[in-house]
């Protein structure tokens, strides 16, 4: 029987054999360092008590060893009795038991530490660097026991055979329907942390763009297009770099043309984006061709010219990722390269807020028509957009999910 128990001011190892325990005496004796209690723990002559006095009187029969001396609130254990690289101080207030020390199946959990390349390490108590005593002992839970392990095992081999042999029992289905029910972790809760930046962004992003409009022939087409891409990259932060008036061969028409922007995201790949100021009448026409609201020229201008662009980029190929490489690769994070891959596009135009029922209801078919090449945006939807977002992270904010 192993038991920790504290003297003075030493934390004391008691074993208790129930058998014959000659062979301790003797690997003290003949060896500087043996492995104790399914190889957990390192034992030698150094840290052996032969007696200790104490109000308890314990008997010779006990093997005593001291792994860890007091230092203020901490035992500051022995790093060979433990096997560790680092300095290990536990606070006073902790429960000292094998469990402590060892998971199931003899796995000592401090030498799980030594990976970490940690110098120190505190456990309990007020020190500010330590890590709290329940989040420990939540660790440890966390350890599995032998019936979870063995699940797991049966788990492995089901997920393994039954590709190839009709199976009764599927214990991986079991042991995913076994974790889904166990206590997860539980992280910081990054909404909730961010929420009010967050808000606060979008809320001025909205601000904005509504000023924007106001005063849009303020602005020349360059302009617009510059201010209107930083709204397109808070709403999209997967593009990480705009690249303005991209060039992409015309392998048909045999010579270069212009997109207004290529947006490359965070893997490398582009796609290919047109700002156009915003015009109320661009979206849909008023009268009915054939009982429908048809799109007018200006938008049907957009998306024929994008869907080109689209096409001359994929023709365009390795060569053209290699030209867009030389000639913008100084310009992303080290070790990102361009990538042209069935890109998609994006028009921004128009404003749709004047619209009848009937003519948004007719160019939404047209939207969904496109939808697997590009995405029709207009201001009014990015208004909306961001309204809807900026009111959420206001809800996460005040603690409402």
């Amino acid at each position: 029987m192993i038991e920790f128990k504290k003297h003075e001011n030493l934390l004391i190892l008691h074993y208790e054999p129930e058998q014959n325990s000659d062979w301790i005496e003797e690997r003290l004796k003949s060896e500087d360092e043996f492995k104790f209690s399914g190889r957990t723990f390192n034992l030698r002559q150094e840290i052996y008590l032969t007696e200790i006095h104490d109000k308890d009187k314990l008997i010779d029969e006990y093997y005593r060893f001291v792994v860890g001396e007091l230092n203020g609130e901490y035992y500051k254990m022995d790093r060979r009795f433990l096997g560790i690289g680092y300095n290990l101080y536990l606070h006073t207030s902790l429960t000292f038991e094998r469990k402590t020390f060892v998971a199931e199946r003899n796995i000592p959990i401090f030498k799980r530490f030594n990976d970490h390349g940690l110098q120190e390490l505190w456990i309990g108590g007020a020190r500010e660097e330590a890590l709290p005593k329940g989040v420990f002992e939540e660790m440890l839970k966390q350890f599995p026991n032998s019936w979870e392990l063995n699940r797991y095992a049966r788990a492995r081999v089901s997920s393994i055979i039954r590709n190839y042999v009709p199976i009764e029992t599927d214990f991986e289905e079991k042991y995913r329907k076994y974790r889904e029910r166990k206590d997860s972790k539980i992280g910081s809760q990054s909404l909730e942390k961010f929420a009010e930046y967050e808000s606060d962004k979008f809320k001025n992003l909205l601000e904005k763009l509504e000023e924007m409009l106001s005063k849009a022939e303020e602005y020349n087409e360059k302009q617009w297009q510059k201010e209107i891409l930083q709204i397109i990259q808070l709403l999209y932060p997967k593009y990480i770099h705009p690249i303005p008036e991209a060039p992409v061969h015309d392998s048909l028409a045999k010579k270069n043309r212009s997109i207004d922007f290529l947006l490359v995201d965070a893997s490398g790949y582009v796609d290919a984006i047109e700002i156009k100021k915003p015009f109320a009448k661009c979206i849909v026409t008023s009268n009915r061709y054939r009982d429908n609201h048809v799109p007018m020229r200006e938008l049907n201008g957009t998306v024929m010219q994008l869907e080109k662009y689209l096409y001359h980029l994929n023709r365009w190929g390795q060569k053209g990722e290699k030209i867009l490489n030389e000639k913008y690769g100084d310009e992303l994070p080290k070790g990102l390269e361009i990538r042209v891959i069935n890109p998609n596009g994006m028009i921004i135009m128009g404003l749709d807020k004047d619209l009848t029922q009937d003519q948004r209801n007719d160019f939404e078919v047209i939207r969904r028509k496109y939808r697997h090449v590009l995405e029709i945006m207009t201001y009014d939807d990015m208004l909306r957009r961001l309204k809807v977002i900026r009111d959420q992270l206001e809800s996460s904010k005040n603690g409402h999910n």
